[in-house]
């Protein structure tokens, strides 16, 4: 029977780069996709007839230009066009206000309503460049674990951020404790203002804008950089599935083998070690080091097993939070909306960049209070773009798309089901655009509505979490996925992670993936000592 050098489990993002990384390194990589196409959350799906959706991950950021230039992405078709502006937000007076990847234009579009956040908005654009450089620092670490075999690691960890200052690192720890509505109190004034900005204290988080923690969310969505532009968000040409479509021909090109249609029933654990996968057709699949891209409560609990799992760790994955409100909400138009707010030509530029519905940080409070007892938000935040606009042969000749996405929808419902809220709930997303957009519904076509319990099924997201678990500060860094465990290997001998569930989080990034290659090659190399695990 052929033994493989690696098996990887799952041909999500991060397995696609950690399979180009290792084929790189001339192993014999193979990747096990139990669906039909690669991807994972990263999709182009055809959802009705000649329309190509993007059905779950729909707009580009956090990718680091390492990532690209290392895998040669452009060269196998990664395409991505700046969405600019970078929000624009309209208001229910008629009024809005546009978020541009300038600073110095947005900070004169903020003057309209307030000079004194607008003079604030260019420091404070210069104070998350300094705190994101930071972040941006820890990107490609492997976490030391909490041990004292790991005191190499934490003093070369301390090495390489020796150059962090003391305040920069209480502003950091801040960061990680406080909400982002305190966070921005602390700047601005102008509710309008705050609305606008704080539409990423939420972003994929199971959280309010007044929660603790939830300035870090901002944070994370500000280190993203398309083009050498930080903080950028971005069209991918094709939709996200161009991004698997790279990634896997990356990896192809390396020498790495794609096997679609392959579900992993359970890793194959011997004497501690793994030695393999055990496909759900019973065949077995050899390897001396197996990778997981799936979610840590699925590697844990499904394909290790609890059998192979000691009490300690089974406790720590147990408490692994990994709860979302998240809905994507995907619409097939007869035409693009016409803001109330928009007197330009269409498209323009609600159209060119996100349109959030966020018109103050109480709106996204309120909708997150809905959530806290099990309802869908009443008025949910809503975020949408029309790649149509920029791209529109992504449907048929005259039709566009529209892709939202939304907060909060509970994976648990109080009262109900979503086997008939989905329609509920997208028929709130419909009426709420209406009031901003005036006709908007009288150009919907086609609507999918995919709640957290979809995502789940769907995409292998427990809890419908966008981020594989929760980016709260007990679940970071060298507490991610669970202590003890942080360095991209896990309690069995040869088994190893690379999904969002390990640092550096979710997002379509492929850090994971790089750095979890990183520690498969350096085990290779030198061996791990059996001990170390104990």
């Amino acid at each position: 029977m052929k033994i493989h050098d690696v098996v990887i489990v799952g041909g999500g993002h991060n397995g696609l780069a950690c399979a180009g990384y290792l084929g790189r390194a001339g192993l014999d990589v193979l990747v096990l996709e139990r669906k039909g196409m690669v991807g994972g959350s990263s999709v182009t799906e055809e959802t009705w007839p000649g329309y190509q959706i993007s059905s779950a991950a729909y707009v580009s950021s956090l990718m680091p230009p390492q990532v690209v230039s290392e895998l040669e992405l452009e060269r196998f078709g990664y395409r991505v066009t700046i969405l600019d502006p970078d929000y624009w937000v309209p208001y229910p007076d008629g009024t809005s206000l546009t978020l541009w990847g300038d600073v110095q234009k947005t900070a004169e579009e903020i003057a309209r309503y307030s000079k004194k956040d607008a003079e604030s908005y260019i420091e404070f654009d210069k104070y998350f460049a300094r705190v994101g450089q930071m972040l941006k620092d820890l990107l490609f670490v492997i976490p030391p674990n909490l041990a004292l075999r790991d005191l190499a690691q934490w003093l070369s960890l301390g090495g390489k951020v020796r150059h962090w200052s003391a305040s920069e690192i209480a502003e950091l720890v801040r960061l990680f404790t406080i909400s982002g509505a305190d966070f921005l109190d602390e700047w601005f004034e102008d509710d309008r203002v705050k609305g606008a900005l704080g539409t990423q204290t939420i972003m994929g988080a199971w959280c309010g804008p007044m929660s603790p923690g939830s300035a870090y969310v901002l944070l994370h969505h500000w280190i993203g950089e398309i083009n050498g532009h930080a903080g950028a968000w971005g069209w991918v040409h094709g939709g996200m599935g161009a991004v698997a479509r790279s990634l896997a021909d990356s990896a192809r090109s390396a020498g790495a083998t794609i096997r679609e249609a392959s579900p992993v029933h359970r890793v194959v654990v011997e004497g501690g070690r793994a030695t393999g996968v055990e496909l759900e057709d019973g065949s077995i699949v050899r390897a001396r080091q197996v990778i997981s891209n799936a979610h840590p409560v699925t590697t844990y609990l499904d394909l290790i097993g609890e059998e192979n799992l000691s009490d300690d760790v089974l406790r720590s994955i147990r408490r692994y939070r990994t709860r979302s409100g998240s809905v994507k909400v995907n619409f097939g138009l007869g035409e693009l909306p016409k803001p109330t707010a928009w007197k330009g030509a269409t498209p323009g530029t609600p159209h060119m960049g996100i349109l959030a519905i966020s018109p103050s940080l109480e709106y996204l409070e309120r909708a997150w209070d809905d959530a806290k007892y099990g309802r869908c938000s009443e008025h949910p935040y809503i975020e949408a773009i029309f790649p149509t606009a920029i791209e529109p042969g992504l449907a048929p000749e005259g039709k566009h798309i529209g892709l939202c996405f939304t907060q909060f929808g509970p994976y648990d419902l109080a009262d109900g089901s979503w086997e008939t809220e989905r329609e509920v709930y997208g028929q709130s997303i419909i009426r709420t655009l209406d009031e901003y957009c005036p006709g908007f519904s009288d150009s919907v076509e086609h609507m999918e509505v995919l709640a957290p319990p979809d995502i789940e099924e769907r995409f292998g997201l427990i809890g419908g979490s966008i981020t594989q678990g929760e980016m709260a500060v007990d679940q970071m860094f060298c507490f991610r996925p669970i202590p003890g465990y942080a360095d991209y290997r896990t309690p069995i001998d040869g088994l190893y992670m690379c999904g969002g569930g390990t640092h550096p989080g979710g997002g379509v990034t492929g850090v994971p993936g790089r750095n979890c290659a990183r520690v498969v090659g350096n085990d290779r190399k030198w061996g791990r000592l059996k001990f170390w695990r104990r």
